[in-house]
């Protein structure tokens, strides 16, 4: 058994619904597959325990929308993904689901700790661990060894500017306050 101290290699909510996504993902398969398993890692480490389902399906889902919506504009449609793949895990409260996925962006802290541990973690990914949100260095590079970025931020890049280009009035659609 692993403690919140050790990543987590595998949750069954996380690796059904990524597989059944796989053809939607494409090429971008593996990479998405890792920024997941880094942040649910992180939210883990932060929460000090392991990880309830209908935050290893949020996590699952929270950036889907790129791919299965085919938007830059995604979290309207990651929110409504998990909540019509959730009674399929026993996981009743969707709104729970809506929110992890909705507020992951948010630049305010929430007062719930599920879903601020959730902002947090995806924080510390997406700074490639500059901000660690309390969560040590060394475990930090420990997640990025198991779960590599394999140019994810290089496609985080890429997907803002095409879409910023595209849409000059709302560059990141994905920010909340």
């Amino acid at each position: 058994m692993s403690t919140a101290s050790d990543p987590m290699l595998f949750h069954p909510v996380i690796d059904e619904v990524l597989t059944r996504h796989r053809e939607a993902l494409g090429h971008d398969d593996r990479t998405y597959r890792h920024h997941v398993y880094r942040c649910a890692n992180y939210q883990r480490a932060l929460l000090g325990g392991d990880l309830p389902d209908a935050a290893a399906l949020a996590w699952a889902v929270h950036d889907l929308g790129i791919w299965t919506a085919g938007t830059f504009d995604y979290l309207a449609p990651s929110a409504a993904l998990g909540e019509r793949l959730a009674s399929g895990f026993g996981i009743a409260d969707t709104a729970l689901v809506r929110t992890l996925v909705l507020d992951h962006h948010g630049l305010r802290a929430r007062a719930d700790p599920l879903v601020e541990t959730f902002r947090v973690a995806d924080r510390i990914d997406v700074s490639r661990g500059l901000l660690r949100g309390g969560v040590d260095a060394e475990f930090v590079r420990q997640v990025v060894e198991l779960f590599p970025y394999l140019g994810f931020h290089r496609f985080l890049l890429n997907s803002g500017l095409r879409h910023a280009v595209r849409h000059p009035l709302r560059p990141l659609p994905m920010l909340r306050w």
